[in-house]
Parts: structure tokens; C-alpha cells; sequence
């Protein structure tokens, strides 16, 4: 024979589905609740660069991660961005590729992965260029302080040559 369950079975029952399917909800879709409260903090951080003033950004981005670590893949991901960012006077080649790098480690799922990727080929390819330059530029100054140096040989010889024609024009002639 079955033993009906009481009413107060049921409703325990019911309340620990309730918490269970709120839980599941709650881990699975935090990400989504903390990328809506996050809205206004990105707003504020992307009004900061778009101001130009990029340590203020990157400060936002900063307080964001901390606030709201399930929105953190878009936060490395903009801050990796504002690093390499042409006209951020401050860039910074080396941080830009460690943020994209964390946002791969920590986040691989991430929307942003691909994105980071691509980046960091880049990135690399930037620094390699850089390098190069700095290779070039060096070299160049090297050359150019060659040049300089025989440039004064030849003022130095050409004084040496001067001295011998006078020396030479002040000697009596031979007949």
C-alpha cells in the first residue's frame, strides 16, 4: 500500500525544487545579472575613454572586475584594448597582451576569446615591429655618429693639406 504523502511533504518538496531550480538559475545566469548591473559602471568607463582620459577608464574597468568578476572576460578584453589604444599616450604593449592572455586563462568560454586571439597576433607582431625599429633606430645612430667622426678626419686633413701648401708656398723655389 502507498503511504499518501502529507501536506506538509508536499510543500517541502515543492520548496526544495523551488531552491534548487533557483540556484541553478542564479550560477547559471549570474553572469547575465552581474553584465546588467554592470551597464551603468561600462557606460561610465567607456565615457572616460571616449574623453580620452584612459587611466580613469581603466580605473572603472578595474573596480568593474572586482565588483562584478562574472562580467570580468569583457572587462580584460577592453582594458587589453585601451593598452594598445593608438592615442593612449601611456600605451602599454606588454599589459595589453597579459589582459588578453588572463581573459584566455581565466575566462575560456568567454564570447571574447577569438577576439583576444587575434589581439595577441597582433600585439606580438606590433612588438616584434617595435623592436625592429628600435634595432634600426640604433643603428642609425651608430651610422650617423660614424658620419660625424669622418667628417672630422676629413676638416682635420683638409687643414693638414692646407698647412703643407702654405708650408709649401713659403719654401723657396727650386731652379
Amino acid at each position: 500500500m502507498k503511504k499518501k504523502q502529507s501536506w506538509r511533504g508536499k510543500h517541502l518538496c515543492l520548496f526544495f525544487a523551488c531552491i534548487i531550480i533557483t540556484s541553478i538559475l542564479i550560477c547559471g545566469c549570474s553572469h547575465l545579472y552581474d553584465g546588467f548591473l554592470a551597464r551603468p559602471a561600462f557606460k561610465e568607463a567607456n565615457e572616460f575613454l571616449s574623453q580620452g582620459n584612459y587611466n580613469a577608464s581603466l580605473s572603472k574597468y578595474e573596480q568593474i572586475i572586482v565588483r562584478y568578476p562574472t562580467a570580468g572576460d569583457r572587462v580584460l578584453f577592453e582594458m587589453g584594448v585601451i593598452y594598445a589604444y593608438p592615442r593612449n599616450q601611456q600605451k602599454d604593449y606588454q599589459k595589453s597582451l597579459e589582459s588578453f592572455q588572463r581573459l584566455i586563462k581565466d575566462y575560456p568560454g568567454s564570447e571574447y576569446r577569438q577576439d583576444s586571439e587575434v589581439m595577441i597576433a597582433l600585439m606580438k607582431e606590433v612588438t616584434s615591429k617595435d623592436d625592429s625599429i628600435i634595432t634600426q633606430q640604433k643603428q642609425i645612430q651608430t651610422l650617423e655618429q660614424q658620419v660625424k667622426e669622418l667628417e672630422k678626419k676629413i676638416e682635420q686633413i683638409k687643414e693638414v693639406d692646407m698647412n703643407l701648401k702654405e708650408k709649401k708656398k713659403s719654401l723657396p723655389e727650386e731652379k
